[in-house]
């Protein structure tokens, strides 16, 4: 549709609010410090829930469809391997260009398209280069890899694997999440306890340097450079295609709840289950308070005649988490789900994030009249955030992830209790591996094994003490922070850190990582990890904070 823009006045005052709209909506990383007209800004921060439910589910159901097709017809179309080639020779191209510049070079992804929660406000200042990036290359069935570009989703990988018969050997939960996006970062699922994180799944990674050349990385090619690659975040190099591992699935996974009434208790059957020889192929936990919990461990399956087959992903049906949930009243239980539904099992709430935003999205009326277009989109959930709520949310709202050692559980969501009394808590071993001297961000065991299980917590939504107005985020933050770094743990970086660069440090590895900026001339083109992820400075500057 074409608005009449001649139409509007120029100077008048309901055209240079059709502009700042517009401005909002197609370059929202920009239009983040612009002061909206106040009855706008008002309404969407007042309104929030109506306005996710109403513009950003919407909106994502057409996205989804609209882009489903394209890919359909694209992928008929081309010859895969000579476009992707000629689009990698187009990004060296622009590479080159902006280094003769001397300025620092980044995506021009829009910062509301990413899974982050920041609005990388660092990008202003930087040379932004092009890349579109999104197709599946190809799948090789005998060496079982699969070759994808990296703004491929996890709801592209598993609509084309699953039919096939094969998922990521690490295959995460979420949509919309990226193949690039958690490679460079710590990608985890359900198998982690067996293979570790995503990038451990990595066969062979091909990136554009900062000089433009085409590096192919591996375990034993440019070794360096592929154990340094993960956890980077865009500050080596340019991804441009990844090989990783698949394995065979069936058509279903058998999965059972066992319920506990004892924090301790479960944290116990949770380090058994996840350590043990002949250990379940899924495993993840759910907390639903300081001390009840349910333990999910699953198969592959061909369900037999009669068996109990649940549909979980279905649009009328209670979020997963919830439908869990009542395994703490019924008991133990075990039943069969798609395989494709299991995988995605927490995008319909995303994760425990919806009932917040949406509070009435669980409701049987609201499921049955509207989720049938289905969740909204992070990035158009991004894509509604002004600036003042971005700022309550970073005062008021915690999205979390925190890794530590298995052993440590029980007091992390003690801890987690304290600090924010938030539930349901996302729990999921993740096995990590010594790669001796290529030690990576990730540092090799403590234990001097060859590897080490550790467990990820998932924190997500509003602290009690904030809806009464008595919480104090950075101070609450730092302490968690803290209490990571004293274990040996780590903070997943798409959420905010409160760390100076020196706590930063201190918690992840740097001495590879900054080998191979130096090898590859990274330090004059790209920003370190530290500088990307840091929240925007004008809600806390943590820039000055130096070793």
């Amino acid at each position: 549709m074409t608005f009449p823009c001649a139409l509007i006045a120029p100077e008048s005052p309901h055209g240079l609010w059709f502009r700042q709209i517009k401005y909002l909506i197609l370059n929202f990383s920009e239009a983040l410090p612009v002061r909206l007209p106040k009855f706008l800004d008002n309404f969407l921060t007042r309104n929030r829930g109506l306005v996710i439910a109403g513009f950003a589910v919407p909106a994502s159901f057409v996205y989804r469809h609209v882009e489903g097709i394209r890919k359909r017809i694209r992928r008929r179309l081309r010859n895969t391997g000579i476009e992707h080639d000629n689009a990698v020779r187009v990004i060296q191209a622009q590479v080159q260009a902006c280094a003769a510049t001397g300025k620092f070079m980044c995506t021009a992804r829009k910062p509301w398209q990413t899974m982050s929660v920041r609005s990388a406000e660092f990008k202003k200042d930087m040379q932004q280069v092009s890349i579109n990036l999104c197709e599946i290359l190809e799948v090789d069935e005998k060496r079982l890899i699969v070759r994808a570009e990296p703004m491929v989703t996890m709801g592209d990988i598993t609509a084309f694997l699953v039919p096939k018969g094969f998922a990521l050997s690490v295959q995460a939960e979420m949509d919309d999440l990226t193949v690039g996006g958690l490679c460079m970062g710590i990608g985890i699922a359900t198998t982690s306890h067996r293979e570790g994180c995503l990038f451990e799944s990595v066969e062979a990674f091909e990136i554009v340097t900062a000089s433009g050349e085409l590096v192919r990385a591996t375990r034993n090619q440019n070794a360096d450079l592929f154990h340094a690659l993960p956890c980077s975040h865009g500050t080596l190099g340019f991804l441009v295609s990844v090989e990783l591992r698949i394995v065979p699935v069936r058509s279903h996974v058998k999965l059972d709840y066992e319920p506990f009434h004892s924090i301790d208790a479960f944290c116990a059957r949770l380090e058994e289950l996840a350590a043990s020889p002949d250990a379940p192929r899924f495993i993840e936990g759910l907390v639903f308070s300081r001390e009840s919990g349910v333990i999910l461990a699953g198969d592959c399956a061909t369900p037999p005649r009669g068996a109990r087959i649940n549909r979980i992903n279905d649009y009328y049906k209670p979020w997963f988490y919830s439908h869990v949930a009542q395994c703490l009243k019924t008991g133990a239980a075990s039943e069969y789900i798609p395989a494709r539904h299991y995988f995605h099992r927490h995008t319909p709430s995303v994760y425990f994030q919806l009932k917040d935003l949406i509070p009435f999205a669980n409701t049987p009326w609201y499921r049955h009249l509207w989720a049938w277009m289905g969740a909204p989109k992070v990035s158009l959930l991004k894509l509604t955030v002004t600036r003042e709520i971005r700022r309550r949310a970073f005062e008021n709202r915690v999205v979390q992830d925190i890794m530590v050692p298995i052993g440590s559980l029980a007091e992390s969501v003690r801890l987690s209790d304290g600090l924010f009394d938030i539930y349901p808590l996302w729990v999921d071993p993740v096995r990590l591996f010594d790669h001796g001297a290529n030690e990576g961000f990730l540092r090799n065991p403590a234990n001097n094994g060859s590897s080490q299980m550790y467990v990820n917590l998932g924190i997500y939504g509003i602290p009690t003490k904030a809806k009464a107005g008595n919480y104090d985020q950075v101070p609450t933050m730092r302490r968690l922070e803290k209490f990571v770094r004293e274990r040996g743990g780590y903070q997943m970086l798409y959420a905010d850190i409160c760390m100076t660069r020196t706590e930063f440090e201190h918690m992840f590895e740097h001495r590879l990582y900054r080998d191979v900026r130096s090898k590859y001339a990274a330090g004059n083109a790209f920003p370190e990890v530290y500088d990307k992820v840091i929240p925007e400075s004008w809600l806390i500057d943590l820039r000055d904070s130096s070793p």
